[in-house]
């Protein structure tokens, strides 16, 4: 009977322990259509709209906007290929622009925001930036 006992309480603790270590992946279904906000360490409200493949970014101070094509490749990521609009100023910086992908990993859903990590793959480099892009404008 003893023996039952810990075997049992053993599968307990395992159970409780393996359980605290798993993260359940959040449900992005809703972020693949819609509204939602970014802002720059500048202060400029990026306007995010995401509809069937394809998002617009609209900096809302200076108008200037942007076109992605979007990929979901799974539950919470997606890349990110620009089409067009504000950013390259030459032809070497269009050229750029359209041989860098941009993916983003959803981390995090919350009531007014989520969290994510956006990876930038160049051909001048790499690089990997953490970021929030609020459900929300934020009030001034």
């Amino acid at each position: 009977m003893q023996r039952k006992a810990f075997i049992f309480s053993s599968l307990i603790v395992i159970l409780w322990m393996t359980s605290s270590f798993y993260v359940a992946s959040p449900d992005c279904n809703t972020l693949r259509v819609g509204q939602f906000h970014s802002y720059t360490k500048k202060g400029d409200h990026i306007q995010i709209t995401r509809i069937d493949g394809i998002q617009q970014d609209v900096n809302m101070s200076t108008k200037d906007t942007t076109y992605w094509k979007i990929d979901w490749l799974g539950n919470c990521r997606f890349a990110a290929a620009y089409l067009s609009g504000a950013g390259p100023k030459t032809e070497t910086e269009k050229r750029l622009y359209e041989n860098t992908i941009l993916y983003f990993d959803i981390k995090e859903i919350a009531d007014d925001y989520y969290v994510g990590t956006t990876t930038v793959k160049a051909p001048n480099g790499n690089s990997v930036f953490t970021d929030t892009t609020w459900l929300i404008q934020k009030k001034n």
